[in-house]
């Protein structure tokens, strides 16, 4: 099987990949039972705690400045979000012409 092809296949996601981060870091932690049972090689290790040490660093850096936070909202959350926006446009621009010819027959 494609290295390439296995880490496709896994995915994991930021908290899954934070809770490894701090299983393997626990005192005495079998390092590589954990990464056995997510399929993870050392240097996947690595880099997962070069990603947190960067992340760490980045929200220290900005810890305290005015202003708003960046978020981020995965694919599937914005496609709901926007179908609800576009529906609730939708459904509004309808009320606005109702109202608009009772309007007319009230005059």
């Amino acid at each position: 099987m494609n290295t390439n092809l296995k880490k496709e296949q896994l995915k994991l996601t930021p908290e899954q990949l934070y809770e490894i981060y701090l299983e393997c870091n626990a005192p005495g932690a079998p390092i590589k039972a954990i990464l056995a049972r997510h399929s993870l090689n050392p240097w996947d290790l690595i880099a997962i705690r070069k990603k947190v040490k960067a992340a760490a660093l980045e929200t220290l850096a900005t810890q305290g400045k005015p202003g708003r936070h960046r978020q981020t909202v995965d694919a599937e959350q914005y496609q709901k979000i926007s179908k609800e926006l576009s529906d609730t446009k939708d459904a509004l621009a309808a009320v606005g012409h109702e109202l608009a010819l009772l309007k007319k027959r009230t005059s």
